[in-house]
Parts: structure tokens; sequence; C-alpha cells
């Protein structure tokens, strides 16, 4: 076997891998916990197979029973059904599992169907049939699931069956349940409440626009957190899932919460032995983006190659973890006297000053931690008016650590990082400037021990540091270069190696022994460069950054910068029918 992955991985079993040998072989291949889809077959049927799991499960695999919840689903289909695009459809109320539903739609509502891979539109409603419109055809197969935007209000939470498969959850001791269609933390209490007594843990699938919405509530009491793209793109569209599940993903991550993603990670390998490179980039990317557990469905339940799918996922996933293991700490400058800024920060450090709904320095920690960096590998150096500093980021809920600067009103930033005792892989930050998360990213997978992020557009005045550029390497960065001469400005931002920072943290000795407290970082750097180090380059690209030292810079962070910051962050808002 290979090495453990800490991600750990999810199968579907179905027809192609109810048996002792395959259920063995997928673990061996990375199965850590064994799904059953409750919507498929009777009840009896699923007891059978949660019975059939945990007698034959290798040891320390665990049981999730999903549960189908309101979701409604195409019934009494004999055989798949071949819609054509552009052709009318017409679908009596026998042929879903929630009969009323002509009662529920309109004309130009959307029918999403088959996990979004069948897309239909309702042209109107005739006695008990609904008819509409094939936009996106396919096979049509029997309890595929259908997801309508905004019709769930008055539709029970949990139905019949629902309730069944709890009392075979409870009967049978399985591992976790998911709670199919959560639109409110109330749901997530209600299954909490019949659960108290046993072991059963709660995995809430954020696949709704409320649940969204109710993110955080939801998140104080589920155990764990599944996203559902597939049911979720019928909600809130398809465009705005990937920035959604970002967006779960930070915050479930900030209350200690496990998350699931789930649906459509490799598809192609349900009849093909080698996924399309779009979906090894899918499963790089959720995993980059702090996911604990990634999903199969159809691809281990009844694609052709089961065992290729999770080993494949696993290896992707391993190769991502083993770069991502070279853990970056970070240092965050914010000891200086904060002038500039006139009576906003005569008992306040300039990190603290709100750029538009966030400090600064809120930003950068958040920034952070969406680039995987954990709080623990977080330091702040510290100076004027450190107590709040700390005292702040504390309640916000910050882990990290602080280094407290006493010469900070006769020394600068250069000594600051030299009392931080650079060791390792570490991002060195600027505590005054707000930025687009993702030229962080670009800056801790660029090569090189001195990476320094380079804006090559800016308009260079006197007090930024400008840097000159030559075959690709920075050979020069103070404030006293002739802007005609500069490639660019240091924005503040940088990474540093281990031999990187062995090597900034000799430079800086020999400055601080030679009595230069009043050194820029900047001046150590540039020494480095004199002694031949390759200092490399990472542009802004026209991304969104500001730095903030005076109250000009300040309104125009808060009029101009970060409202595009959060314009590139944010997903659309996202509305339903009430």
């Amino acid at each position: 076997m290979t090495t453990p992955s800490p991600t750990r991985f999810i199968c579907t079993i179905g027809p192609a891998t109810l048996t002792r040998e395959a259920l063995v072989r997928l673990a061996e291949c990375g199965m850590n916990i064994a799904r059953v889809n409750g919507s498929h077959g009777s009840i009896e049927d699923v007891r059978a197979m949660v019975a059939f799991l945990k007698h034959h499960l290798p040891e320390g695999v665990e049981v999730l029973l999903d549960l189908p919840g309101n979701k409604i689903r195409t019934d009494n289909i004999k055989e798949p059904i071949d819609l054509v695009e552009g052709a009318t459809f017409v679908i009596p109320c026998d042929k879903v599992t929630y009969r009323p539903l002509y009662t529920r739609v309109r004309a130009g509502d959307r029918i999403s169907a088959a996990d979004g891979a069948i897309q239909l539109e309702v042209l109107g409603v005739q006695g008990t049939d609904i008819h509409t419109k094939v936009l996106v055809g396919g096979l049509l197969r029997n309890r595929k699931g259908m997801n309508i935007r905004g019709i769930h209000d008055a539709i029970p939470f949990d139905f019949e069956r629902d309730i069944s498969l709890m009392n075979l959850a409870l009967d049978l001791g399985v591992d976790f349940v998911g709670l199919s269609f959560v639109r409110s933390a109330e749901h997530v209490k209600r299954i909490k409440a019949q659960l108290v007594g046993s072991k059963v843990r709660t995995v809430a699938k954020v696949e709704t626009a409320e649940a969204v919405e109710d993110l955080q509530l939801i998140l104080d009491h589920a155990d764990m957190i599944m996203i559902d793209r597939g049911d979720l793109e019928a909600e809130i569209g398809r465009e705005n899932v990937p920035l959604v599940a970002k967006t779960v993903i930070i915050e479930a991550r900030k209350m200690g919460v496990p998350v699931i993603v789930a649906s459509q990670f490799m598809t192609s390998m349900l009849e093909k032995p080698i996924p399309f490179m779009a979906e090894v980039s899918d499963i790089a990317n959720t995993v980059l983006d702090g996911a604990d557990v990634l999903m199969l469905s159809e691809e281990t339940a009844v694609g052709k190659y089961p065992y290729d799918c999770i080993a494949t996922m696993r290896r992707i996933a391993r190769t991502v973890e083993e770069r991502r293991e070279a853990r970056h700490k970070v240092v965050i400058l914010a000891a200086g006297n904060s002038n500039g800024f006139g009576s906003l920060t005569s008992h306040k450090h300039k990190c603290m000053l709100d750029v538009g709904g966030t400090t600064i320095i809120a930003h950068q920690i958040e920034n952070l931690r969406r680039n995987g960096i954990r709080d623990a590998d977080v330091t702040v150096v510290t100076g004027h008016n450190h107590a709040q500093i700390e005292a702040y980021l504390r309640l916000e809920g910050f882990k990290g650590s602080f280094v407290y600067n006493p010469w900070y009103t006769t020394s600068n930033m250069m000594v600051s990082t030299w009392l931080s005792k650079l060791s390792g892989n570490t991002i060195i930050l600027y505590g005054d400037i707000i930025f687009d998360s993702t030229i962080l990213t670009d800056v801790l997978t660029t090569p090189g021990d001195l990476v320094l992020a380079v804006d090559a557009q800016s308009d260079m005045t006197p007090e930024d540091e400008k840097v000159v550029i030559r075959d690709g390497r920075v050979v020069a960065v103070n404030k006293e270069i002739d802007p005609k001469d500069g490639g660019g400005e240091f924005i503040g931002l940088m990474k540093v190696s281990d031999a990187g920072a062995a090597a900034l943290m000799n430079e800086m000795d020999r400055l601080v022994k030679g009595g230069h407290l009043m050194a820029f970082l900047a001046e150590a750097l540039e020494g480095l460069a004199r002694r031949g180090a390759p200092l490399v380059p990472c542009y802004t690209e026209g991304r969104p950054w500001a730095d903030n030292d005076g109250l000009a810079d300040l309104e125009h962070s808060r009029e101009k910068v970060y409202p595009k910051i959060l314009a590139r962050r944010n997903p659309k808002s996202v509305t339903h029918r009430s």
C-alpha cells in the first residue's frame, strides 16, 4: 500500500462493488468511508446492504448512510427515457416521488435532473401533467434527482423514507447519517436530538441556497458538512458553485468542522480507465481549497473502473499534499508607530484600521487561510499598541503567536523580521497591505529561495520600494531607484525557502551588528542581490492590492481597492423564490 493520505475518501457502494473482495480492494486503494445511498432500493434492501458492510468492511472503514431527504426523484420509469434537446417532454404526477409537484411549478421554471446533466424548462401545467421543453438532453432513469429552485418552502424536510432510514441507522449503528437538502440549522438540530445517546454523527449537506445563507448556524451544530455540487448548482446556478464551495470550506475550517466535497469528480471514468485533465485539476484544486474528504458516487457504485477511480483520486491528492507539506510559516510585520493617520492611530495600530468591513490584519489572515495556511503557523511581530492587536486577534479566534519588538520606535521592519528568527519556508508580509489572495497563491507556487511579489504596473512614487529586474531576477530593491529605471514595485509580500531564510537571517545579522537598526527589509534584500542571491519576481498582473501609509492611502483602499478585491473573491448574490 502507498503512504496514507491526510485527505480522506468516500466511495459509494453499489452493484459494482458490493462484495467482500471489492470492499477490501477499495479500502486498499484508499477508501476510508463506505457510503450507502438511501435513495435507492427498498428499506429492506438498504438494511441488508448496511448489515453486509458492517460485517465485511475492513477494520477502520466507516459507514455513511445518506438519507434522501425531501429531494424529488423520478419514479415508475421502467426503461431510461432518451430526452432530445428541443423536444417537449411531459411529466405525469406518478413519474415523480412528490406527486403534488405540478402544484408547485409554473411556466419558466427550470428543472435540473440527474445531478444537473439534464435541463428542462417548464412550459406549463395541464391537469396533473407538467409540460416541459428539453434544454439539455440525455438518458433519464428511474430514481434520479430533480431540482427546481425555490419550491421547497412548503415541502416537509423529512419524508417518510427518511424516518424509516433514521430508525435503521440507529438500529444498525452506522457511523454517519447524511442529511439531504438542509435549509436551516433547525433541520440539523432536529436530527441531532433524535441521535442523542447514540454514536451516530451528522453530515449536513450544503446543497440549497438557504443552507448557504444559514451556513454559520449549520456549522454550529453539524459534525461534518458536505458540499453536494450537483444539487447545489440547480439551486444557485452552475457559475456560482465553485466560489460558493471555496467560501463554505473557508468558513468550515475556521469553525473546525470537517468538509466533504461531492459530485462529478471522475464521471469520465464510468466508461474509461483514465480521467480527463479537467477532472484531475478539479480534484487537485479541491484538496488545495482545504477539503477534508472527497466523495465518489456513480464512479464506484456502477462504474466500470471503481478501483482505478479511487486509486487515481488518492494519487492526485497525495501529490498535492506532498507539495503542500513543505508548509509555510508566516511573519506579519505590524510593529511600527503607524504615523500618517492622525487621531485614527493614536491608540490603535494601523493594521487594525477598517478598509471596508474588515480590518487590514483580519483581511490578511483570511487570505492566508484561503491559501491553506494555518493560524498556528502565523507569527505577528508587534510594537505600537501591541496589547490591542493581540486582544483583537484572540477575540477573532486567531490561534497564532506574537513576537514583541521593544525597539519599535528606534528600529524598522528589518529588525522586526530579524526578531522573528526566520527559519524554514516562510511568507513575510508587511502589516499594512491589502491584496487579492491569488497574488499570495502565485507567490507560494513560484519556484525560488527568495520570491518577491512585484507590481510591474505601479506608478512608483518616491516612497515606494522599487525594483530593478535583469534577466528575470531582481538585482536591486530600494526607494531611491529612479522610477524610469524601475521594473516595478515590491508590494511587501515575499516568500523565502529554508535556504533563503538562512541567507536573509545572515544578512540581517550583519546589519544589526553593524548598528543599522533603522534599515528597511529592502536593504537586506538588496545586500543579498549584490552577493548574487537569485531574487525572483512574482508579478501581480493587474490584480488589486494597496499599501496604507497614510490617510490618502486608506481612502484609496476603502473606495477603490478593497471593493475590487471583494468583487474578485465573492460569488454573485443568490436569490430564490419565497
